[in-house]
């Protein structure tokens, strides 16, 4: 896979590109990748998540999640072998990660704001397929997401 975000946004200045905030990092050991969107919003949370990630297939999707930066580690070295098991793309977090010198050698990329090793054990709500908004940025179900070391871009276009 080649993608150069910084290509297709110079390819593609007509179209509405926008650029996920720098504060997050990638602790995923996929270090390019590009695919559609799925959503969903956890409040403390990441029972739903792990469901998903382990019990469907992500057909190269990039799951989307909002967990308010709630400082809890949501994804860590089981949930990440579960989306790479299923073929998930990548995670894009608004939230913490843990067990990343785990995650960083399982081939799914893993962007969040930071880490923390404690983890939420209560079962909270969540809910999918909805528009998500965080750091300034909208993530539509369905819109696209490419990503290299330079960066990670948002688009509601396929530009690949």
């Amino acid at each position: 896979m080649n993608i150069h975000t910084a290509d297709l946004c110079d390819e593609n200045q007509d179209k509405d590109i926008k650029v996920l905030p720098t504060k997050f990092k990638n602790y995923g050991g996929l270090k390019r990748f590009y695919g559609q969107i799925e959503t969903i919003k956890l409040d403390k949370s990441n029972w739903r998540l792990l469901e998903m990630l382990r019990d469907e297939k992500g057909d190269g999707k990039i799951v989307v999640v909002d967990n308010a930066e709630e400082f809890f580690g949501v994804v860590g070295d089981r949930l990440m072998a579960f989306a790479a098991k299923n073929n998930w793309q990548a995670i894009i977090l608004n939230g913490y990660v843990r067990d990343t010198d785990e995650t960083q050698n399982i081939n799914v990329g893993l962007f969040a704001i930071g880490t923390c090793p404690l983890r939420n054990f209560e079962k909270t709500d969540s809910s999918r397929g909805e528009t998500l908004s965080f750091h300034g940025l909208t993530f539509n179900q369905g819109d696209y997401i490419y990503a290299d070391n330079d960066g990670v871009i948002i688009t509601k276009e396929k530009l690949i």
